[in-house]
């Protein structure tokens, strides 16, 4: 009998072992990101031509990207803070995204001031690559 009852210890044992580990792997599984329904990666144009400017429309649609980004890009190139979200686009907009902070560098390049200002090696920002960055992508003329 001893034997038997060491026997379905190590059976229930063998199947909380495998209940628990099935459990930690669905939570660590739905742990990251998550891309619900307010937070998928792109907004488009359409999206935001029914709105008077960007900031309005992301305040409406994606409210936390206006909270976390604090610079916008146009196009690939470096356009300024995201006041300037709250002005009319007369250019046709393909969509608006949101880069992650981890990517800003690597596809904006160093976080330098802009060509034509006279700083040189001077950061635009210091918390630039530290936060995520609004960038609005045009239509090809």
């Amino acid at each position: 009998m001893d034997s038997a009852a060491r026997e379905d210890g190590v059976t229930t044992t063998g199947w909380l072992t495998t209940f628990f580990f099935a459990v930690v792997c669905t939570a660590c599984a739905s742990s990251g990101p998550s891309a619900g329904p307010d937070e998928s990666e792109l907004v488009s144009g359409e999206e935001v031509a029914a709105y008077t400017n960007v900031y309005t429309a992301l305040q409406e649609l994606r409210p936390s990207w206006v909270r976390q980004a604090r610079e916008v890009f146009v196009d690939d190139q470096y356009a300024g803070g995201t006041e300037l979200l709250r002005g009319r686009f007369d250019e046709q907009i393909r969509y608006v995204e949101l880069v992650p902070r981890r990517e800003v560098v690597r596809r904006f390049g160093p976080c330098q001031a802009p060509a034509g200002t006279g700083v040189i090696d001077t950061p635009r920002d210091p918390s630039c690559g530290t936060r995520p960055v609004i960038h609005i992508v045009r239509y090809a003329r």
